[in-house]
């Protein structure tokens, strides 16, 4: 008897919507498609919110995953270098590390490297991306991990000669901050 009840109710309620929701418009094709913008609304709720979570927010912290925080570690410490810039040699090694231990192909790699790069442009001293990349990436990279990251900077840092002072002082705190030494 209650299944019965229950199936009454059921559509009693779907008759009462589509008879609220034609009250209001020409047609039953109207009121069809309100329901289906409502369908789409809610199909796109995620991303709205994936996009407010990110108003207001840029540089360093938009990075999330691990693959960003490693990928904008290594172009910061090419950027720790003399000419403060990234060589063509150093984007180079970037990319074959990206490829090698993180499973992208050439292109991701170079789309990768790009965005992050677009992303850090603005930071000034390489050093202050150490901290806020760890947090990232400490949730995310064992041990092992971490020290084959540093192995990564260390060939990135002497891509084109070997490191100077400000690489090796980078990769020393990278090291630090993961409790490597």
């Amino acid at each position: 008897m209650h299944i019965v009840l229950g199936f009454f109710a059921l559509v009693g309620t779907a008759l009462y919507w589509a008879i609220r929701l034609s009250a209001n418009r020409k047609n039953i094709g109207d009121a069809a498609n309100m329901v289906h913008g409502a369908a789409i609304q809610v199909k796109n709720m995620p991303r709205q919110r994936k996009f407010r979570k990110a108003y207001n927010k840029r540089g360093l912290d938009l990075i999330e995953t691990p693959r960003e925080a490693a990928t904008v570690l290594m172009i910061m410490i090419a950027r720790a270098g003399d000419s403060r810039r990234i060589d063509d040699s150093a984007r180079l090694v970037i990319e074959a590390q990206l490829s090698a231990n993180m499973d992208l192909s050439n292109d991701e790699a170079d789309g990768l490297i790009r965005q992050m790069d677009s992303l850090t442009h603005d930071i000034v001293l390489p050093e202050t991306s150490i901290t806020p990349m760890s947090k990232v990436l400490r949730d995310f990279v064992s041990k092992d991990n971490a020290r084959d990251l540093a192995n990564m900077l260390v060939q990135v840092s002497s891509a084109d000669n070997a490191p100077t002072v400000n690489q090796k002082e980078f990769i020393r705190n990278f090291r630090e901050g993961f409790d490597l030494n």
